[in-house]
């Protein structure tokens, strides 16, 4: 009863405990510096200076992000200045992306602008970028 161990019923129930929780929000008058990490939703209206990682981003218009952002999905209506990596990505017309999007599911409202690369997460690493894993030698060459 008023033990300081919980029981193994407790521990299960709270471990097996999904129910989803309220989105975490950066308001508008708000500025962070230092990176965000949430297992559920974020909702950005204010200015962030670091990395962030989530399951789902929505980035509000007057929203600006200055650091790499990794989602299991991204809505974005403000300014990104960043590498954009998530499942799904969509680009509203009042979006501004300065970075690279790694994605496999893309959007890209009208108006929306993107200064970047956008490639889909599936894509095999280009040959240049590629480890060399043969070596070329000529066999005209040969020592007898």
């Amino acid at each position: 009863m008023f033990s300081k161990v919980k029981s193994n019923i407790e521990t299960k129930a709270f471990a097996n405990d999904r129910r989803p929780s309220s989105p975490s929000i950066v308001s508008s008058d708000l500025s962070v510096t230092g990176d965000l990490a949430s297992d559920g939703e974020l909702h950005i209206d204010g200015r962030i200076e670091g990395d962030i990682r989530c399951r789902v981003l929505i980035v509000g218009v007057n929203a600006q992000i200055n650091g790499s952002i990794q989602a299991d999905v991204a809505k974005v209506h403000g300014c990104i200045n960043g590498h954009l990596c998530a499942r799904s990505v969509l680009l509203a017309s009042s979006a501004k992306v300065t970075g690279d999007i790694t994605h496999e599911r893309l959007e890209i409202e009208p108006g929306a602008f993107l200064e970047g690369h956008c490639r889909h997460m599936n894509d095999p690493i280009p040959a240049e970028q590629a480890p060399a894993d043969l070596m070329l030698t000529d066999a005209r060459k040969s020592d007898k």
